[in-house]
């Protein structure tokens, strides 16, 4: 649809319409901050992540109890649950985008993905984070596993804030696996960095 000549003069010379890439978050919470922000397609337990079909890059947070280097013990995940790490990592080397897992996650073993500080492998690369340093009052140590993202194209975290690790002791399952706001739009920009496509 043209704009009219009256509609084209009441915009301002500066502003300019910004379209981004559509990324699909996938393995997300029913509650999920994503949800709220534009531009994406979001796949929870309704929108089951085994329905998506590609076609964009995606920032993947598969289910993280039966992977954990430290709980995957006494964890009780759903049937299927597990497997939703290794189709992640896949929709991740043909997207493109980044995964999100608790740092030392068994994810990285069981698929034979690069750890943080290892050189990159069939175009996979990961780094160690702190959440904290996105303003989650806990430390919330943390890896992400990259495909098709530069590590120059890789934005600078915007918070250096220490986390309290106590804090996980009063806080709900959901509230522990929650992203902050400011750290999901992080990994939205990542996603959207990818060249992979």
């Amino acid at each position: 649809m043209e704009l009219t000549t009256v509609e084209k003069a009441a915009r301002p010379a500066s502003v300019q319409c910004v379209v981004h890439m559509p990324v699909a978050v996938l393995c997300v919470a029913r509650n999920s901050i994503y949800k709220h922000l534009s531009g994406l397609e979001c796949y929870d337990i309704d929108r089951d992540v085994r329905t998506f079909c590609g076609g964009m890059p995606v920032v993947a947070h598969p289910p993280c109890r039966a992977w954990s280097a430290y709980c995957a013990h006494q964890a009780k995940p759903e049937p299927g649950e597990k497997e939703l790490g290794p189709l992640c990592v896949e929709w991740l080397k043909q997207c493109g985008g980044v995964l999100e897992h608790p740092a030392h996650s068994r994810l990285w073993n069981h698929c034979g993905l690069p750890k943080p500080g290892e050189p990159a492998k069939d175009g996979l690369w990961s780094i160690a984070v702190q959440q904290s340093w996105w303003g989650d009052s806990r430390t919330k140590n943390t890896w992400l596993l990259l495909s098709g993202v530069s590590r120059v194209a890789v934005p600078m975290a915007p918070h250096d804030a220490e986390g309290d690790r106590r804090r996980w002791q009063v806080m709900s399952k959901h509230q522990r696996a929650a992203s902050v706001p400011a750290f999901a739009r992080w990994l939205i920009e990542v996603a959207r960095a990818s060249s992979v496509m």
